[in-house]
């Protein structure tokens, strides 16, 4: 036999570890909002209580006490169930190098971080439910058109995050703002020439690649602001008190045999979610094209 026969028993070195792709993997918005934590019951509310105005009665000797009256109303968030899991089969064990059970773990706690993101983004500029009545009887609030800034066939400018910073002054809004942001609004601001020109910000900006305390914003990355389709994002400026959430773990994640499935292994866990926005003055939406 040739000696050419030796590639016949040349030997493969298979990898015994996973490259995970790239995804989001932590929450961006949990940490900027309100979490009241663990929740009893179907849902939570939120109490709001109104504004005494500015009138002043003119003070009559002996006269009627006049009295301003706050208004009060309460707002609903609605607990969501969500089960997430993946599975594997036992006989492929064996067949792997490659421990399979940590990566899965990763996956599945990467992808509720993603899911408590998307309620918190909806919760900012989705409707609220409310009521100014004793009965449950509550009616969906959208966000007022005058607190949604920009265009969808508009590209981001100065001014308009300009003018959403005087939108909060407007409010009368002492609160730390965070703005969300993604890789094209980052880009527009980095390739604005009167913003990297001798701006010692705007150079720190660059030497990092990323937006920290612009315009007195706390600039957030989040991705999920881009629409399905690609061409436009909403963004959303908003104050840490502007949606309260609640969280409840109904099944911790772990890892079982289905002994009815021959005994494969069921990886995950079950939880619960609700969020509602408090306050519609402390919310600035804005869209711009991408």
């Amino acid at each position: 036999m040739a000696y050419s026969s030796i590639d016949s028993v040349f030997v493969k070195q298979y990898a015994d570890t996973f490259v995970a792709l790239l995804e989001q993997k932590e929450s961006k918005l949990l940490s900027t909002v309100t979490n009241i934590g663990a929740v009893t019951g179907t849902s939570f509310t939120v109490n709001e209580m109104g504004t005494l105005g500015d009138d002043f009665s003119a003070l009559t000797r002996f006269g009627e006490t006049q009295y301003s009256d706050a208004s009060f109303a309460s707002r609903l968030a609605v607990m969501n169930d969500f089960p997430s899991f993946t599975r594997y089969a036992p006989q492929d064990i064996y067949k792997l190098k490659a421990s399979i059970q940590d990566p899965l773990l990763q996956r599945l706690h990467a992808k509720w971080n993603r899911k408590v993101d998307s309620v918190v983004y909806n919760a900012l500029i989705g409707n609220a439910a409310r009521k100014e009545v004793g009965t449950d009887t509550y009616t969906n609030v959208a966000l007022p058109a005058s607190q949604i800034l920009g265009d969808v066939a508009t590209s981001i400018t100065k001014q308009l995050l300009i003018d959403i910073r005087t939108k909060f002054m407007e409010n009368e809004c002492d609160e730390d703002i965070y703005v969300t942001y993604n890789a094209d609004l980052l880009n527009a601001l980095l390739a604005d020439t009167t913003l990297t020109s001798a701006d010692y910000l705007a150079g720190q900006m660059l030497q990092r690649g990323e937006i920290s305390n612009f315009l007195g914003f706390n600039w957030v990355h989040y991705e999920g602001i881009k629409a399905v389709d690609g061409l436009s994002a909403t963004g959303v400026a908003y104050t840490r008190s502007s949606v309260e959430v609640g969280m409840n773990t109904i099944e911790g994640l772990a890892i079982n045999q289905v002994e009815t499935l021959n005994r494969s292994y069921s990886i995950g866990h079950i939880e619960a979610i609700g969020a509602v926005r408090t306050d519609e003055k402390r919310v600035v939406a804005f869209n711009f094209k991408v």
